[in-house]
């Protein structure tokens, strides 16, 4: 049985190896609990079974680690090296009789304690620009979806038809844009996230998708020298791809992958 605590995930996205080390810890406070509970045993029976418990996937014994009631910042832009996540901190180890507390306590301070003044200060700061009082009606969910758009981007192959403009030397028949269309429909989340922010200048989509992307995803015909080593360029601000016509799909998603994961701003 795997164990997941209901706050991993949030930080798992803030603190990954952290999160790592704590999910390990969970694992081991549930056989913990799972020796204390056993009736069957004796209580030198489970004394025995809880001295023979290591870290999961390792012969390490916890109290091996010598850590503490602190916690250490992933990089020095903190200002600290370390915090007692209670007083006296720095003096008590972690052990299986306080483990769950060392991870309750790890927890709040990343999610809660740890960060609550400067979330004071951006709630203070983003009241003076829209009343907190008019985002009541929206869940944790829908807000951000609203400040944030689609953070994994998704089209089917009849939005793309609908909503993207063929131009200048292409139209909605056309091989070129057709092909396009089905190299989109095939990407991963992270390729298409490459590509809206190659395209866009953002990795997200509007609420809504690209039924509400303004201005419309256009693309143009890019002529030129080159054939099939030449690679796509756009100009973000107006959403404009300028794609070259490929002698094959395959080749026009290796061209168009490439040009996504170029980083820097070239003049075309």
């Amino acid at each position: 049985m795997v164990f997941r605590h209901p706050q991993q995930h949030g930080l798992h996205r803030h603190e990954p190896y952290l999160a790592k080390f704590l999910g390990s810890l969970d694992v081991l406070a549930e056989q913990k609990r799972s020796i204390l509970s056993d009736t069957v045993l004796t209580e030198s029976q489970k004394q025995e079974n809880l001295d023979g418990l290591n870290l999961p996937g390792t012969s390490a014994k916890l109290e091996d680690l010598c850590v503490f009631f602190q916690f250490t910042p992933s990089s020095k832009v903190y200002g600290y090296t370390e915090f007692d996540l209670k007083p006296g901190g720095q003096h008590i180890p972690l052990s299986l009789q306080n483990i769950e507390e060392y991870c309750d306590l790890s927890r709040s301070f990343c999610l809660d304690t740890g960060i609550r003044r400067q979330m004071e200060a951006f709630k203070g700061g983003f009241n003076t620009v829209f009343s907190l009082s008019h985002v009541k009606m929206f869940t944790p969910q829908e807000f951000r979806l609203l400040l944030c758009g689609e953070m994994s981007p998704d089209w089917s192959r009849d939005d793309l038809l609908e909503y993207t403009e063929p131009k200048f030397g292409y139209t909605r028949e056309s091989s070129g844009f057709l092909n396009l269309v089905e190299v989109l429909v095939e990407m991963s989340g992270p390729e298409r996230k490459n590509f809206l922010q190659f395209a866009t200048g953002c990795s997200s989509l509007p609420p809504g998708g690209l039924a509400n992307l303004n201005p419309r995803l256009t693309v143009v015909r890019k002529e030129g020298e080159g054939g099939d080593s030449c690679l796509p360029s756009v100009n973000t601000c107006v959403h404009y791809l300028k794609l070259p016509e490929y002698s094959s799909k395959q080749v026009l998603r290796e061209r168009l992958l490439q040009s996504t994961q170029e980083k820097g701003f070239h003049l075309n």
